[in-house]
């Protein structure tokens, strides 16, 4: 068990390396992907408006219930409700009406644009003019300044009602109305333009809400708080400020004004009843002095005086209670007919029971709460739902106690009447010119006193109107936003590097999946079981006649040919005399650069060696070693030479060479005639190692004939170049029993990418990468 935990921690650093060797070998790659997010981001992030908020909060008021316990017909309108309705408060702030009334201090619907380091930016009250606007609303119109007394205006692809397209241009004086069909303004020059071109748009009134949608939020401080706090975002960080400001205060206004329309109804039916009252007292005070003049009765007796008295504060009663009776039949009629009552004083009733006054006011704040809300939202909106359910409930309730007060006020009455007639019975036993001075002085007395009372309410009334007060106020007022809260731009761009680093490492990784080339040796060693002598670095371009292990004998490519040596020696160790081939699947794999290397370590190390190019089809050999193709294998096997007439010599030591000759028409029957097997055999008599540089074996079939007569065998690949299914074809010669000693070799290793190793030993050893060599500097 300890043996296959080991075996899988050992898969799995494997792993975990690779991942590492792929993010290396495509960092260039997730490099640029970075780079171009980062850029894409930092564009995005520049020319993404700027979003600034400021805040202002207020606090919704309890109004108290002051004159509760107050009989007072008038003192009643004094009564407040419960504490409000914070969320309905909130939806009242939000509402078009509050936002038409701050809109007043505050431009919303007017946007002015320039552009400015490439970006479009409001000026907002920098602008250098401004538009008056009937008509064109939602159309986006540019401006071009020509000098200080005209214009340019054009309209480009803007769409009628009828969704039909148009344009416009046109040169305009300053202060001068344009009416067209489509649009009607007028432009005044404020200052002198800074920038060629100009761009606005006006929004129709109707647009607010949906402006305000936008930015617009109020939310509680707490759960039980009766502190809102509104916050607005806007493009422009003055603006926010200045509407955030004039919301807050245009809600304050919207209470007081609906207080003070309130103390003005009361007023009206206050200055009517004192117009009547007033001439009814003129009329009584006269009759009561003409009687006097005529019939010389100064004084009246004692007890027509009490009866008088009586009588008068009987009838004083009974006038007030008939005026309370017809304001609750008005009431009642309302009510009934279902017409709105928001803006009718009906706290002007001297109930018997003060909680009327008190629902009534219910009512009036509920409708009125409301008919603001119903700008906005449909009759379906919860806030809209719950305040017809408030009002229905209030109806209800008011109608069952009217009810009620119509059947007490009316016992009331008959009561006051009952004793009216009582003292008028008395009176009538009283002498005639006493009776009828007691009549007029009766009516004086109660006109007097009914007088009095309503000039002492119409100055209560007006010093409440003074006085008015919202039970709500502003406690902090909006500040003005110095930084915008969006976009968060280091964050935007922060945001563009990982996703670029996510998509870089993606990309890399699908391209290594799809990627069947092969890379490193661990690359064939999961898919063969091929022994691997070695792994050749990448060499960089050379001239046509340098061979690297003879002119660099102190670089990282040759030390890997003498590893590569050293393994083949390994593998034959008792041959005296050694015959090598070498082949690839296709061309380009680097065989003959192969072949000419391993040659030339081979004539290092003091033995004699031959080098045979037996690719006639294309042969390259020559050019390598800058000798003449002449006569060479081709004419050896054809018969029209000797072998010591087609050896050359390579220039250096015990390293000779034969070209392949004349390209022949036939070249896979002279390598499987009798003449290939003898050459190979007085070769090896003359010379220690013959290398055979054969063509590729994937292509043609002359490899696998000379791949024979070797001892050794050694397939090429190189390193992303060659794909992995070439391994396969090396497979398949491994099942040939007459292909001895078959062994792989990895060319081309990019050095420091994977590393490379080659091992000391017949297949072991492979992964000791080596690291610096002076001829690399070179």
């Amino acid at each position: 068990m300890q043996q296959n935990m080991q075996q899988r921690i050992e898969e799995d650093e494997i792993d975990l390396r690779e991942v590492f060797l792929t993010i290396h070998r495509y960092r260039y790659i997730i490099m640029t992907f970075m780079a171009t997010f980062i850029l894409m981001s930092g564009i995005i992030a520049y020319f993404k408006p700027s979003i600034y908020q400021a805040s202002a909060t207020v606090e919704v008021g309890e109004k108290q219930n002051g004159f509760g316990n107050q009989q007072d017909m008038l003192a009643q309108a004094m009564l407040g409700d419960s504490a409000s309705n914070v969320e309905t408060e909130i939806e009242i702030i939000k509402s078009r009406f509050v936002a038409k009334l701050a809109q007043k201090n505050v431009d919303i619907t007017h946007r002015y644009y320039t552009t400015k380091k490439l970006k479009e930016v409001e000026l907002y009250k920098q602008s250098p003019f401004n538009v008056g606007m009937l008509k064109g609303f939602d159309i986006s119109f540019d401006l071009y300044p020509i000098d200080e007394k005209s214009y340019l205006l054009e309209v480009e692809d803007a769409k009628d009602s009828h969704g039909n397209k148009w344009s416009y241009e046109g040169v305009h004086e300053y202060g001068k109305e344009i009416k067209t069909e489509h649009f009607h303004l007028n432009v005044v020059r404020l200052k002198e333009p800074e920038e060629t071109r100009y761009r606005f748009v006006i929004y129709t009134p109707e647009d607010l809400g949906k402006l305000l949608a936008e930015g617009l939020s109020v939310s509680q401080s707490g759960k039980n708080s009766n502190i809102l706090t509104i916050t607005y975002e806007d493009n422009v960080a003055l603006r926010a400020q200045e509407f955030t400001d004039a919301l807050a205060n245009a809600y304050i206004q919207q209470s007081v004004e609906s207080k003070t329309l309130e103390q003005e109804k009361k007023l009206e039916f206050i200055d009517e009843q004192l117009k009547y009252i007033s001439d009814n007292l003129k009329s009584s005070a006269m009759k009561l002095e003409e009687f006097k003049r005529s019939t010389q009765t100064v004084e009246l007796s004692t007890q027509a005086k009490q009866a008088i008295e009586m009588m008068s504060e009987s009838e004083s009663k009974l006038s007030m209670l008939k005026i309370q009776e017809e304001m609750v039949d008005t009431l009642y009629g309302y009510l009934k007919k279902g017409e709105e009552i928001e803006t009718i004083s009906f706290a002007n009733l001297e109930v018997a029971d003060p909680s009327l006054s008190e629902m009534l006011k219910k009512l009036q704040d509920a409708m009125m709460q409301k008919r603001i809300l119903s700008e906005d939202y449909t009759e379906m909106y919860p806030g809209v739902v719950k305040l017809t359910k408030t009002i229905s409930m209030l109806k209800s309730n008011i109608t069952s106690t009217v009810n009620s007060l119509v059947k007490s006020t009316k016992e009331k009455r008959e009561l006051l009447e009952h004793e009216i007639e009582t003292q008028r019975s008395v009176l009538e036993q009283l002498p005639a010119d006493e009776r009828m001075f007691g009549q007029l002085q009766r009516n004086f007395m109660i006109n007097e006193k009914i007088y009095s009372y309503l000039l002492e309410k119409r100055s209560e009334t007006a010093m409440l109107k003074a006085s008015t007060v919202s039970n709500n106020r502003v406690i902090d007022g909006a500040l003005y936003p110095l930084e915008p809260i969006k976009p968060k731009r280091k964050l935007i761009v922060l945001v563009g590097a990982i996703l670029g680093l996510i998509v870089g490492i993606m990309f890399a990784f699908m391209k290594e999946f799809f990627d069947d080339r092969i890379k490193s040796e661990e690359d064939l060693s999961n898919v063969s079981r091929i022994p691997i002598i070695g792994s050749i670095p990448f060499i960089k371009e050379m001239t046509t006649t340098e061979i690297k292990v003879l002119n660099s004998p102190k670089s990282s490519a040759s030390e890997s040919f003498r590893n590569i040596r050293t393994n083949l020696q390994f593998i034959a160790l008792k041959k005296e005399k050694l015959v090598i081939a070498t082949t690839s699947t296709i061309s380009g794999e680097g065989k003959t650069m192969f072949s000419m290397n391993l040659a030339a370590i081979m004539s290092l190390s003091g033995k004699k060696t031959i080098i045979l190019n037996l690719d006639m089809r294309k042969p390259t050999l020559h050019e390598r070693f800058g000798v003449a193709l002449g006569k060479g294998l081709s004419s050896l096997l054809s018969g029209h030479a000797e072998l010591h007439e087609v050896i050359q010599n390579s220039g250096h030591e015990n390293l000779d060479l034969i070209t392949s000759g004349p390209i022949p028409p036939n070249p896979s029957e002279l390598i499987q005639g009798e003449l290939m097997e003898q050459t190979l055999e007085a070769l090896k008599k003359e010379y220690d190692v013959v290398i055979l540089d054969t063509p590729p074996a994937g292509l043609v079939t002359d490899a696998r004939i000379l791949m024979q007569h070797a001892d050794i065998n050694i397939y090429l690949l190189r390193a992303n170049y060659s794909k992995k299914g070439f391994i396969q074809n090396a497979n398949r010669l491994t099942n040939l029993s007459e292909v001895p000693h078959l062994c792989l070799v990895l060319n081309g290793v990019q050095f420091g990418s994977n590393g490379y190793g080659y091992g000391y030993g017949y297949g072991y050893g492979y992964g000791n990468g080596y690291g610096y060599y002076e001829d690399d500097k070179k």
